[in-house]
């Protein structure tokens, strides 16, 4: 139709001599030997034009077809199977922050396993995995102590407003798990129940002394509480620390010694407390109520005699008492 534009590549005849010069031709037309790049309208009387021969005839290659219908059946799978177009982030890989992790075995091997174990049975510290120990820590207690640390001795302060690098939730993790409380986390959208680690401690037999000393009394004299203690530390103490806590002789060494001031100077009397209670299990030292390397007839301390064998070790000490909670 007029109007319609024909533009045949192939081999130019007269002046062109070129062999990928457009090949023009407008049969009835009258038109021959166009200038290179010359278009010629179709007329209605005009035909197609023919090959001839030593033309060019360009096609597009069978390879570079292929190839384009492979990028169009991968981009229709993409958008079929809803995948992200690649280079777009996942916001499952996006890297997590300190702030971001409250799992417990991350946030206790980071921050705790250093001084109290592994497992929290044996390391440098008090363990923390021990039954009697879990049960009797006040839970509020705990908290502060993992919060604010513990003044006079290694134990840092964790929680970020007193210096520390762990959020309020992380604190409560490590709470909660040391105590055996199951508790629940809510992050991203979602809640899962979370089982603590260490199981729930089982609750002991018979009247336990409380973890946190009981306000003395006014009628307590000194006098009457230091002859407590020494009643309290000879039949709970003597036969392992000596009958004035000089230690005993084993293999030619002094072991066990505890009326010592570097000791004493070291020592809270909350940490005493502790000991006389829980005892050491990773050193092999009774609780209160154990019967190990003690007489026969041996009873369990009560609350009353644990506080008053704490007041007569602490008299040993040279100077104030030490202020560690």
């Amino acid at each position: 139709m007029a109007g319609q534009v024909q533009y045949h590549p192939g081999k130019a005849s007269g002046s062109d001599c070129s062999p990928l010069a457009p090949v023009l031709r407008g049969e009835g037309s009258g038109v021959r030997g166009l200038r290179r790049g010359s278009f010629v309208p179709l007329t209605p009387d005009a035909s197609p034009p023919k090959r001839g021969r030593g033309e060019i005839i360009t096609r597009p290659s069978p390879k570079g077809v292929v190839v384009q219908a492979l990028l169009v059946v991968l981009s229709l799978s993409l958008m079929l199977a809803g995948c992200d177009w690649p280079g777009k982030p996942d916001p499952a890989d996006r890297p997590k922050t300190p702030e971001d992790v409250l799992a417990f075995a991350t946030l206790y091997g980071r921050n705790c396993a250093g001084c109290h174990g592994a497992e929290g049975k044996l390391g440098p510290a008090p363990p923390l995995n021990d039954p009697l120990f879990r049960a009797i820590m006040p839970e509020k207690t705990l908290h502060v102590v993992i919060a604010r640390g513990r003044a006079g001795t290694p134990m840092p302060a964790f929680a970020k407003e007193y210096g520390g690098e762990l959020t309020t939730a992380q604190v409560q993790v490590l709470v909660n798990e040391i105590k055996g409380v199951p508790y629940r986390i809510k992050k991203d959208g979602e809640e899962r129940d979370i089982a603590p680690a260490w199981g729930v401690p089982t609750s002991s037999t018979g009247r336990v002394p409380a973890y946190l000393a009981p306000a003395v009394k006014p009628e307590q004299s000194g006098e009457k509480r230091g002859q407590a203690g020494a009643m309290a530390f000879a039949r709970a103490c003597a036969s392992c620390h000596g009958d004035l806590g000089q230690g005993i002789e084993r293999e030619g060494r002094l072991r066990r010694q505890i009326h010592n001031q570097a000791f004493l100077a070291l020592i809270s009397d909350q940490a005493l407390r502790r000991y006389a209670i829980t005892g050491r299990p990773d050193l092999g030292m009774p609780s209160f109520a154990e019967k190990k390397d003690r007489t026969a007839d041996f009873v369990a301390l009560t609350s009353e005699e644990v506080t008053d064998l704490v007041a007569f070790l602490a008299s040993w000490r040279a100077g104030a008492p030490a202020s560690g909670k």
